[in-house]
């Protein structure tokens, strides 16, 4: 079998392959063999059709043919391609093919490496069927025949492909899109990013990029006149969701707890002027931040994520001291640069960062957390997303 090609996307033809040898298979559905025909170059040309291969599911006494799309990848975008190109093969099959189908139907089919469970639920919705190479599938036959198989892992993987871009600091990408949800160029959106704190390279823009176009989050178009890439968000509330159901905290080297004596604002500005001073970084936390977005009471205790704790505590001196007892500052020594990505005057953090933290917490929070949400999807430009 071809499963051991795990590091790598499997060309269209080993899909077929797969195919014809009995390798593709979704019990209790059988796929027999000897009624796969994969159609090629002459075969293809001598048939009139496009289609890529035919087979036949069966169904005990009962039988089902169906025409065959193949697609190497299995994102959102390329998974709807498929559908979308084997419908319309399908309606267009001649009649030379239709009449050796039972009944003389033949129904649209997609076989890709692996089908999670939204892109089962997807092709069911389109009624299309789907099957991959690790045991997972849905079969649809209008008013006859529904079988959803589904819950084995992905034995393969995309070369090449950050492995999540919706976290950690991969995530500044998908972020800046809900700040400014369009721009003309790749480099464009790589300027937006550093001017707003981000540390990222150009080509990791670009890699995050083509995966939010394959999760159908933005759109790519190229640009005639310039060959530019034209970027646009398509769907910032999926985005949200998508940020947030991947969000993991920072991870922390240092905490430091304690009293200060001066006023929230002084404290803020005697760590912008440290920050200026010794190039570190700080930034209230997402939750502490709140205030700037939405409405909530809080316990009076400001937290900061900051790159030197103990260059930060030297610079205030004796004005805080750590202690465990009724605290009002917590410093949180956070190398992730995400954290400090599009921070806002005052040391506020960004609204989403203030969001995902919030979504990430208890039953307060988390109605809080919608204040934010709504917020930042009021504040996208009208008439920039496209719907």
């Amino acid at each position: 079998m071809r499963v051991g090609q795990a590091d790598n996307l499997l060309p269209e033809d080993d899909l077929l392959g797969c195919l014809k040898e009995g390798e593709v298979q979704l019990p209790p559905l059988t796929i027999p063999r000897e009624e796969v025909e994969l159609l090629r170059g002459v075969r293809a040309m001598d048939l009139g059709t496009d289609l890529q291969g035919l087979l036949t599911v069966r169904w005990g006494e009962r039988a089902f043919r169906f025409g065959v799309e193949c697609q190497r990848q299995w994102t959102p975008k390329s998974v709807a391609e498929a559908a979308n190109a084997i419908r319309r093969k399908v309606q267009e099959a001649p009649e030379a093919i239709r009449r050796k189908a039972p009944r003389g139907k033949i129904y649209p089919l997609v076989l890709v490496p692996y089908l999670g469970e939204d892109r089962l639920a997807e092709l069911e919705g389109w009624g299309v069927s789907g099957i991959d190479l690790c045991g997972n599938g849905v079969v649809v036959v209008p008013s006859e025949l529904l079988v959803h198989r589904t819950g084995f892992p992905n034995r393969y993987r995309r070369p090449g492909a950050i492995k999540n871009v919706y976290r950690k600091n991969s995530s500044v990408v998908a972020r800046v899109f809900l700040l400014v949800p369009a721009f003309d160029s790749v480099q464009q959106s790589h300027d937006e990013i550093r001017q707003r704190g981000g540390k990222i390279t150009l080509a990791t823009v670009s890699k995050v990029c083509s995966s939010l176009d394959a999760d159908l989050v933005i759109e790519r178009t190229r640009d005639e006149a310039t060959g530019a890439r034209r970027l646009r968000l398509l769907q910032p509330d999926k985005l949200l969701d998508l940020l947030a159901e991947n969000y993991t905290p920072p991870e922390v080297k240092r905490t430091f707890t304690g009293k200060g004596s001066l006023p929230p604002d002084e404290l803020r500005r005697l760590l912008a002027s440290w920050e200026g001073r010794r190039g570190g970084r700080v930034v209230l936390t997402g939750a502490s931040s709140v205030s700037a977005y939405a409405v909530m009471a809080r316990e009076p205790v400001e937290s900061f994520y900051c790159s030197k704790i103990t260059d930060i505590l030297k610079s205030l001196g004796d004005r805080v001291r750590e202690t465990d007892r009724f605290p009002n500052l917590t410093l949180l020594e956070a190398r992730d640069d995400f954290v400090y990505f599009d921070r806002r005057p005052d040391l506020v953090a960004s609204p989403v960062q203030a969001y995902l933290e919030l979504a990430a917490g208890d039953k307060r929070e988390q109605e809080t957390a919608e204040q934010v949400r709504r917020a930042i999807l009021k504040s996208l430009p009208r008439g920039s997303v496209k719907g």
